[in-house]
């Protein structure tokens, strides 16, 4: 039998391919790590996939010696000027207690050009209370960020997320964001109405299971290039939803019977309506579907 490793003796650029579909874990601790070709693949990959069991649980005793692990990969990214295409793990739950090093993986990641954050936290074993972990200001200065997801841990309610609110020093520099998806976060208008006038090029935004709005308005110009937008699971002091955007496509609404007002406007281009849990008249329908000419997809639900 021919024993003989060719994968190995694939180019550097393929083998990185192949990491980038691996966790962390599984590539630093098992057998490619000790391969002097696949390690040398390893300390030049930009796509980082901690995933969902670099933590072990959510109170190990080894999370600040994991920590350290993401601390000393991410050093040696920014040190070997490294790019960062994407990031990706799941934060073990700390109960009223801020998880310090997240502010420097953030602030090294914004340095080697991150291009797609995925930062969620851990669900407690048991439920209760939401306890909000602050996002870093640093992300704000994440210029070069195309995708930023943070969610709770499978989108379930019980989760703990961050709390988003204005940065510090009054600058959001999200000009080549696309994607924005949080779940289980606290957010504040003054930050909605900033990322409306801040990230031109947004394309994708979806908040689910979200606190701290009592409004949410997307007005015509401000986000121009908005193609969907999905708010789910919102909380009952929300009772306004205005959004008007002329590009949009894809628009879903889950307010399970809190949402008490919605003006959708200047939907020249919206192709599928979702809506659940809402009070809809009939000449509320008769007018929307008025203006919706491009309309191919509409589900009323509750």
């Amino acid at each position: 039998m021919d024993e003989t490793d060719r994968i190995s003796e694939l180019p550097e650029t393929m083998l990185q391919h192949i990491m980038s579909f691996l966790d962390v874990k599984d590539v630093r601790m098992g057998t490619l790590s000790k391969s002097k070709i696949w390690n040398s693949a390893w300390n030049s990959l930009s796509y980082l996939n901690f995933g969902d069991k670099f933590f072990p649980n959510s109170r190990s005793e080894d999370s600040p010696n994991l920590a350290n692990v993401v601390d000393q990969t991410l050093a040696s990214r920014q040190k070997h000027k490294i790019s960062v295409q994407k990031f990706w793990i799941l934060l073990p739950y700390r109960p009223k207690h801020k998880i310090s090093y997240v502010d420097d993986w953030i602030r090294t990641l914004v340095a080697c050009n991150i291009k797609e954050l995925n930062l969620r936290v851990s669900r407690p074993i048991y439920g209760g209370k939401h306890d909000y972990n602050e996002l870093p200001d640093g992300i704000f200065n994440a210029k070069a960020l195309n995708v930023l997801n943070s969610n709770g841990l499978l989108n379930v309610l019980n989760s703990n997320g961050f709390k988003i609110k204005f940065p510090s020093n009054g600058v959001i520099m999200f000009s080549s964001l696309r994607e924005f998806h949080l779940c289980d976060a606290f957010l504040d208008e003054e930050f909605i109405q900033a990322l409306c006038t801040s990230c031109c090029n947004l394309e994708v935004l979806s908040l689910q299971c979200f606190d701290g709005l009592a409004s949410f308005q997307v007005g015509e110009t401000s986000l121009s290039k908005l193609k969907k937008v999905n708010l789910e699971f919102f909380p009952s002091k929300l009772q306004l939803v205005d959004i008007a955007a002329t590009n949009l496509e894809d628009l879903k609404i889950s307010s399970h019977g809190n949402l008490k007002v919605v003006k959708i406007t200047a939907f020249k281009a919206l192709k599928s309506l979702f809506l659940d849990g809402m009070a809809v008249m009939e000449n509320w329908l008769e007018e929307l579907f008025y203006s919706l000419q491009n309309l191919e997809k509409f589900q009323l639900f509750w």
